[in-house]
């Protein structure tokens, strides 16, 4: 449930969309209404009537949709020429300058050069979080994905008893929709499966979040994974980025289930650190080389050879590796760099195809 915020006064109120039919419900009335692009500005349309007075519009904004629900309420009506465009305002307004698309030179250009331009269709398998899990088995062999317990296409069709007490529930089609379940007696099913629908509803898929293109056409699966962490209790990642086939350098993650304190730490393929910060993240201390980083190298490389950049992410516990997943848009190309210049060093890696 949203509200609307009158000084002590909260309203609730709901926003339904499902391919073209938009509902605003409040107070149990359902008001139908359309979005529309006109003159480059986006208008709202109610019982046929157009508004056209530019606060109401921005308030209707800030009441409606965040960005990735304008992208799939228009997506019918957006030319290559308007993503371009959307995509030049969302970059500039995360970091900070305008992006040259056509002679790109930083990492966060040329992924968003990526985004726009390379549309190969085995990067939707290799960006399907669970359709991924057969190209690594088809490259690497068996035993070096995740096990899966079970899966289901409609969030209501979710079994919690074929499920182990500990278990990681997943949606595939965008980053962060998980929950990490550590003991099932205390997991509140309902709102579990509440929140599964909303992160499986049309305009939750990553594309519209920033024009991720691999996750444009693809179907939303919710599933559950066989729970892991190491001996502290964490579970680092470990992220290579491959540029042509070949690891050019990493960055580990820790700390992701401590609220406010996850690390991103930057290596070279010799694993001697990078002297920057990514995203405003801390760097962390006293990171070892993990105990199979030569076999992570190798397998990134055996996975990323079809592409020109792709990022492999593995975990590694006990005497095993997992591929986590492999993403083409890492940080979605909006996560700035301190000092900025090493977003043109790692950018000087990437060679785009036709470049």
């Amino acid at each position: 449930m949203n509200y609307i915020n009158l000084g002590p006064v909260r309203i609730p109120y709901k926003v339904k969309v499902n391919g073209d039919k938009k509902i605003f419900r409040i107070f149990g009335i359902n008001i139908p209404f359309e979005t529309i692009i006109r003159d480059n500005r986006k208008l709202y349309k109610f019982f046929g009537i157009t508004l056209r007075i530019p606060f109401i519009n921005k308030y209707l904004d800030k009441i409606f949709v965040n960005q990735a629900k304008v992208n799939y309420m228009l997506n019918d009506q957006l030319t290559d020429e308007k993503i371009r465009k959307i995509a030049v305002s969302i970059f500039e307004e995360k970091l900070g300058y305008t992006p040259d698309l056509d002679n790109p030179k930083t990492m966060n250009e040329k992924i968003f050069w990526i985004k726009l331009n390379y549309h190969n269709p085995l990067v939707t398998t290799c960006c399907d979080k669970f359709a991924v899990k057969d190209y690594v088995t088809e490259k690497l062999g068996e035993g070096y994905v995740v096990p899966t317990i079970a899966s289901w296409d409609n969030a209501d069709d979710i079994d919690f008893g074929v499920l182990p007490d500990k278990f990681v529930m997943k949606v595939n089609w965008s980053s962060g929709y998980n929950i990490i379940v550590k003991d099932k007696s205390k997991l509140k099913k309902a709102d579990a499966v509440e929140k599964i629908k909303f992160w499986m509803e049309p305009g939750q898929n990553s594309y519209f979040q920033a024009f991720n293109w691999g996750y444009k056409n693809m179907k939303p699966v919710v599933y559950a994974e066989e729970y892991m962490e190491q001996f502290d209790g964490q579970l680092y990642d470990y992220k290579f980025y491959c540029c042509n086939g070949k690891v050019k350098f990493l960055f580990i993650a820790t700390d992701r289930q401590k609220d406010g304190k996850l690390t991103y730490t930057f290596f070279d393929p010799d694993f001697n650190r990078l002297p920057f910060t990514y995203g405003g993240r801390k760097n962390a201390d006293n990171l070892e080389k993990p105990k199979f980083f030569d076999e992570m190298i190798r397998c990134a490389e055996i996975l990323a050879e079809p592409f020109p950049f792709v990022r492999v992410d593995f975990y590694e516990t006990g005497n095993k590796i997992y591929v986590g997943e492999m993403t083409f848009y890492s940080g979605g190309g909006i996560l700035p760099f301190e000092p900025e210049e090493w977003d043109y060093k790692l950018g000087e890696y990437i060679k785009l195809p036709g470049m």
